[in-house]
């Protein structure tokens, strides 16, 4: 078959030749030219499926072929062919084991998770998202977290991520500010539901997807997120839909559809990140995401170059974008490895804050001795968490000021602390007003210094460099356990609660994934 650009010069040159020779048979142009387009439009879908069987073969080279297709070190490295390019690392990874202690790590990010939609029922914003869900849900095919019911898995994965997210306790990929389970982990389990999926694929699709999502984070943090967007919700809405790509068990080519279906339903403003719309944000993402697996493997097809297109995902997303890191390295190493599970249920730029505050008030009775306090934190927090007097509570987990007199008056940074203060309490407000928080240079996005000075004349100095929950400061498993049964309680008895964290931290032994919620809807 003739090259696309031979054919491209053959077209323009009839054209030419017809004009040049008075020809008016217009009718004899047309059919030529239709004759023509039709040809291109085959060469170029033979180059596609040739590429999709170079990349989805194990070796990556795929059987020879007369057309030359770019490397895939090129592919990586550009923007060229980076839809296809990455659908074939998903369904290349979907089929290959994980590492041991991947899995445990993604084990662990499903019982945060799940533990966080479990305290989450009785919020006001749940509670709105589940009425209505109910109300337009179709055929019971996932469950509601703690709940007897079933929706659809697209409208069962909009709830329970916006469940999950409410609490401001799930988990967070800190180099790009996304909470990384939150729209991942809703679509993969709904989806799992649906299919009757075994604990291994779940694991796998929780840690395919959040690769997907956080390597797109990576490329377009920060200038994305400084142009107003909720990058949770926009490049997860693509981790969700890679997630259910891989439970689904669809090939490259339908990958492909999904992740442009995907890409053009994100959104997402950080406007919300102070209202309770934020978690509508994840929640819609992972919605979104299922549903565009789903309708790829319906036969709904997208732009193939979704990401890299004019106007595609990268180009309007993208204000600067560092393309290669999409796909350079994938899995290496997963990026699941690297998620922070909160100690606290509040904004993750306040954590070191709060650490350096609770150890200060150890065996003191600070709102009564202290008299002056100074802090040191980095920009991005004061962006985030610069309010002194926060509204409500959702103010108060994003306020720098409040979770700091909260750990230096009751001794606490958990769900109870948060949960029980009144943001007006006189003590808590006394306290805030005596604080002068700054920005530094020196101090990086997880790091604090916080001097405070006591009415005695003695002074206390405390500098974090790395707040506990992360990477480096990991939450043990007896604290993610207290941490889980404190939330699940708000929704199950203790003896249930227990058997469900052990079940979730042995994932990948689960035969069906439905067995779950057994734990919660036996009364």
């Amino acid at each position: 078959m003739p090259s696309v650009d031979v054919l491209h010069a053959v077209s323009r040159g009839i054209v030419a030749r017809r004009r040049l020779q008075g020809i008016s048979h217009s009718r004899d142009i047309r059919l030529r030219l239709t004759s023509l387009a039709k040809c291109i439009q085959s060469s170029r879908h033979l180059i596609y499926q040739q590429r999709i069987a170079a990349l989805a073969s194990p070796s990556g080279r795929g059987p020879k072929s007369n057309v030359q297709t770019a490397p895939i070190e090129t592919l990586a490295a550009s923007s060229a062919g980076l839809t296809l390019r990455l659908a074939a690392l998903i369904t290349q990874a979907r089929d290959k084991p994980l590492p041991k202690h991947v899995g445990a790590a993604a084990a662990r990010a499903f019982a945060n998770w799940l533990g966080c939609a479990l305290g989450a029922q009785r919020d006001p914003a749940v509670i709105a998202v589940r009425k209505v869900a109910s109300a337009t849900g179709s055929d019971p095919q996932s469950s509601l977290i703690g709940r007897h019911e079933m929706l659809d898995a697209v409208n069962a994965a909009l709830v329970n991520a916006v469940a999950a997210n409410a609490l401001d306790y799930d988990d967070m990929h800190v180099p790009t500010l996304i909470h990384a389970t939150g729209a991942v982990a809703a679509a993969a389990y709904a989806m799992a539901e649906y299919q009757h999926a075994a604990g291994a694929a779940l694991i796998k699709a929780i840690t395919i997807g959040i690769e997907v999502e956080c390597r797109l984070g990576v490329a377009l943090f920060p200038s994305h997120y400084d142009s107003g967007w909720h990058i949770t919700a926009t490049v997860g809405t693509l981790g969700a839909a890679a997630a259910a790509c891989v439970i689904a068990g669809l090939d490259v080519e339908r990958t492909v559809h999904a992740l442009g279906i995907a890409s053009t339903q994100a959104s997402g403003l950080r406007a919300m990140l102070s209202n309770p719309c934020k978690s509508f944000n994840i929640g819609r993402a992972a919605s979104a995401g299922l549903l565009a697996a789903q309708l790829s493997r319906a036969g709904l097809d997208s732009d193939r170059d979704a990401l890299e297109a004019k106007f595609g995902f990268l180009d309007v997303f993208g204000v600067r974008s560092d393309v290669a890191r999409v796909t350079q390295d994938f899995g290496s190493p997963w990026l699941v490895t690297d998620l922070s599970i909160k100690p606290y249920p509040c904004g993750v730029v306040i954590h070191p804050l709060i650490d350096a505050c609770l150890e200060i008030s150890r065996g003191r009775n600070v709102p009564s001795e202290v008299r002056a306090i100074t802090a040191s934190v980095h920009a991005r927090a004061i962006e985030l968490a610069g309010r002194r007097h926060p509204d409500d509570a959702i103010g108060g987990r994003f306020s720098l000021y409040h979770a700091a007199a909260l750990a230096l008056a009751r001794q606490s940074g958990g769900i109870s602390a948060f949960d029980d203060a009144d943001v007006n309490d006189s003590d808590l407000r006394t306290l805030r007003d005596l604080m002068v928080i700054e920005s530094d240079s020196s101090v990086s996005p997880c790091a604090a210094r916080v001097r405070v000075e006591f009415k005695d004349g003695t002074c206390v100095e405390r500098a974090i460099e790395e707040p506990s929950g992360n990477p480096g400061r990991p939450l043990s498993d007896g604290q993610l356990r207290g941490k889980f049964i404190e939330l699940a309680l708000r929704a199950m008895d203790e003896g249930p609660a227990q058997a469900l964290f052990d079940e979730c931290m042995s994932l990948a032994d689960c035969a069906d994934v439905t067995h779950l919620r057994r734990y919660w809807t036996t009364a």
